[in-house]
């Protein structure tokens, strides 16, 4: 095995259905029919209030959207002192660091949540079978970063010099797909969450190495990967900087596909800030 390329994704869709009581009014008085002209009496208001509670909706929704947005931080920004390409790199250094048997790629549920966090910022991850439905603690006070789908490549210290330069190695870890994302925070939708792509317009990601652990995750040895290590590495894809939630209980959620062929998540967690 000589080289290697990992895609992860993540999303979130979320459908609200408002429905509208039948509203019983008096209307004016008629000679002729008087109960059909009760209902044609009526028909303009339910009309009304229909709309009124259409526009209610759609304020809520609106307001939910901004709330979401004011959450995430701008995809020119620097959160926390980095720009999101260095925490797409930092993301992928972590969870490739973390060995196989514990590693937060490989489970459902949640229980590997804690592994390896460290700093101010708490990574989320995807899922290798791309289904999870995950609960976790998360301290008071941490943003959190984690892609929505995304693409890896890391080159072996001993592989032919023309693999390991900066444009194979770029050209091998890019989308090359279109990307179909959802996502969401505590039920409120994330607006054009395929904004936030680490791509030249975006935030470009460094080239960097990954440090891979004995008992990793591909498997590898030293005799494979000389140092156990992936070097020069590149990622590209789309993630979210959420700033700080409040103390109490939160639900993120994403759904994606493409990027790359075959690529696919559905991913929920059941957050507990504390």
């Amino acid at each position: 095995m000589r080289k290697r390329r990992l895609g992860l994704l993540m999303v979130v869709g979320v459908l609200g259905v408002a429905g509208f009581p039948l509203i019983a009014e008096a209307g004016v008085d008629c000679f002729v029919g008087k109960s059909r002209c009760v209902v044609e009496n009526a028909a303009p208001r339910i009309d009304d209030r229909a709309r009124e509670e259409a526009r209610k909706e759609l304020a809520s929704t609106l307001a939910g959207d901004v709330a979401t947005q004011h959450l995430i931080a701008p995809i020119k920004s620097n959160p926390v002192g980095q720009s999101y390409g260095n925490w797409a790199a930092t993301w992928w250094k972590w969870v490739l660091g973390i060995p196989l048997a514990v590693n937060p790629l490989m489970e459902t549920t949640g229980e590997f949540c804690a592994q390896g966090q460290v700093g101010q910022v708490w990574f989320l991850a995807g899922s290798i079978v791309g289904t999870a439905d995950r609960s976790c603690t998360v301290p008071t006070g941490k943003a959190l970063f984690f892609p929505l789908i995304n693409n890896f490549y890391g080159a072996f210290l001993n592989d032919d010099p023309v693999t390991r330069t900066e444009e194979f190695v770029r050209a091998a870890a890019s989308c090359t797909l279109p990307a179909y994302i959802s996502a969401s925070i505590d039920g409120s939708p994330v607006p054009n969450p395929t904004e936030f792509f680490t791509d030249p317009s975006g935030s470009q990601s460094p080239l960097f190495t990954v440090q891979l652990p004995p008992g990793n995750l591909f498997g590898l040895d030293e005799a494979t990967a000389p140092k156990l290590q992936l070097s020069p590495s590149a990622e590209q894809g789309y993630y979210l900087f959420v700033r700080p939630l409040p103390p109490g209980n939160h639900t993120i959620r994403w759904t994606a596909s493409g990027c790359t062929s075959g690529n696919s998540q559905d991913i929920t967690y059941h957050l507990t800030v504390k």
